[in-house]
């Protein structure tokens, strides 16, 4: 995978497999009960999670951060400007963001979510941060992970419907 962005979730409950969001896949996988990156997280269940490219790094549009764009609304209301290659890769950020946004979202309704990112290889070295986000931060962000750091989403309870 060479200088891939790797993403590790943790919840209460196993969350292997494939996750469909439009024509775009994450992928799932158990993390195994050596793999270093456990010490980080305090979840019974720890799962590797990879975009549409296979590592974490599709979950990052850092190409579009690059240019200037700051938030995915900006990227929308600039899409018509953007080359057809931008586009795409943009298209496919986004629908790997939002199928992993719904896996983090099932995911807290059995308790709190954790979200760990480094860099290939580099999943023993001590974490640079922890920081309380909103699950809504991962389909609001161009580039939602910063290696190095822990995201704690919150436990939320079943959706009641509305009268």
């Amino acid at each position: 995978m060479g200088m891939c962005l790797l993403v590790w979730v943790g919840s209460q409950r196993p969350l292997d497999g494939v996750i469909v969001e439009g024509d775009a896949a994450i992928r799932v996988e158990d993390v195994p009960a050596d793999e270093a990156v456990r010490a980080h997280l305090t979840s019974p269940c720890i799962a590797y999670v990879g975009a549409y490219e296979g590592c974490g790094c599709g979950f990052q549009s850092d190409g579009l951060r690059y240019e200037g764009v700051d938030s995915v609304a900006e990227a929308v209301a600039l899409e018509e400007a953007l080359l057809p290659n931008e586009r795409e890769e943009f298209h496919q950020s986004q629908r790997s963001r939002a199928a992993l946004h719904r896996l983090v979202v099932d995911a807290a309704l059995h308790g709190e979510v954790e979200l760990v990112a480094f860099w290939a290889g580099e999943q023993a070295a001590p974490l640079v941060r922890v920081e309380a986000r909103d699950a809504a931060w991962l389909i609001d962000h161009l580039v939602p992970f910063v290696e190095g750091t822990k995201y704690l989403v919150p436990a939320r309870g079943p959706a009641t419907p509305r009268p």
